[in-house]
């Protein structure tokens, strides 16, 4: 995704009003420019250091304020506050916060010399309220690249992901990135990744996170190779392309196998290597097929990556893993990683 982002004109242009030089990663050198901001803004940073308490002071050194609202009546009543301060940039807010948008940052021309230049309402009605610490970093990503060319764009978080324009789905990369990353001081209880201790993580570092953005952000960075694998039906992409092009024929549909249709890893497995290929077969004598198919909610075994085949006829390289799994809403979310300890009997 980095790769066909950084061709995108929208994001060069950025990259240039950020006054950075192209190079053929344009996400790397954001991502870079936004790490050195970050430290720049943390220099004199003395409080407790989790990501939560790193959130509200990155925000009020750049200079907004969260407004959060839980109702209609709240965000009707934040609208009606500020247009009487004669904030014209809250005229539409509450057209702006639709159902596909989570927040959404405003730049004020009324406020008085001691008051925030911005203000980041995030709308934490209903179901999204699961979204908003990461929607807080999202438009914390915004100011972080914001530039003079930019200064009176209005920003919102859009859920759809096909209305995401590539500036959206970089700050998306930059709020995961950044919003999940612990402390350089912070010390791992265990090396031994499990589903119950990403949950104690983000208890401890940022409860106001939703769980399953905590679960996958904190794969990246979990100091030992390990993978998160989401296991649904489907087929192979070539399967998809022609099942697409006959759906107004009258011909069989191609079976739909239980595939690897997402996998998240930790830096250091990508360093290494560690991975299984995006939509391979999950095969049937994996722990991960037995939760997608019996009655169980969670179950841990012990296998070898060489069990892992493609269409082609190849399979992955032998090597030990411990694999966690357990159902989710519409497939199976498995933690993958090597072991050296003593088998898991099941």
């Amino acid at each position: 995704m980095a790769s066909r982002l950084s061709q995108t004109p929208q994001l060069q242009t950025l990259a240039r009003d950020l006054g950075l030089k192209l190079s053929d990663n344009v996400v790397r050198d954001i991502l870079r420019h936004c790490d050195q901001r970050i430290r720049k803004l943390l220099s004199d940073f003395t409080d407790e250091q989790n990501p939560g308490s790193i959130l509200d002071w990155l925000a009020s050194k750049l200079g907004t304020r969260f407004e959060i609202v839980r109702t209609d009546d709240e965000l009707r009543s934040l609208q009606e506050k500020y247009v009487a301060l004669e904030e014209i940039g809250f005229v539409d807010l509450v057209k702006e916060l639709s159902d596909d948008a989570f927040g959404i940052t405003i730049m004020r021309h009324k406020q008085e010399h001691f008051e925030p230049p911005f203000v980041s309402i995030i709308d934490c009605r209903g179901n999204k309220v699961s979204r908003r610490y990461f929607t807080k970093w999202h438009e914390i990503a915004h100011l972080l690249t914001m530039t003079d060319q930019m200064r009176l764009v209005f920003r919102r978080t859009q859920c759809s992901a096909e209305s995401k324009d590539p500036e959206e789905i970089l700050m998306d990369i930059i709020a995961g990135q950044f919003g999940y990353r612990p402390p350089s001081t912070f010390k791992f209880e265990t090396d031994e990744i499990s589903f119950e201790a990403i949950e104690t993580l983000r208890l401890l570092l940022c409860p106001e996170s939703s769980k399953q953005a905590a679960l996958i952000s904190f794969i990246k960075f979990w100091p030992s190779p390990c993978m998160l694998v989401t296991a649904k039906l489907g087929m192979r992409k070539k399967e998809e392309r022609q099942a697409a092009q006959n759906r107004f024929d009258f011909t069989e549909a191609p079976p739909e196998y239980l595939r690897a249709v997402k996998i998240t890893l930790s830096d250091v497995a990508r360093e290494e290597g560690f991975t299984i290929f995006r939509n391979m077969r999950v095969p049937e004598s994996s722990v991960i097929f037995r939760v997608y198919t019996d009655t169980v909610n969670e179950l841990a075994a012990d296998e070898d990556l060489n069990i892992w085949g493609s269409s082609d006829g190849s399979f992955l390289s032998s090597r030990k893993v411990r694999v966690k799994a357990r159902k989710c809403w519409d497939g199976v979310e498995a933690l993958i990683y090597p072991y050296s300890k003593s088998p898991v009997v099941h």
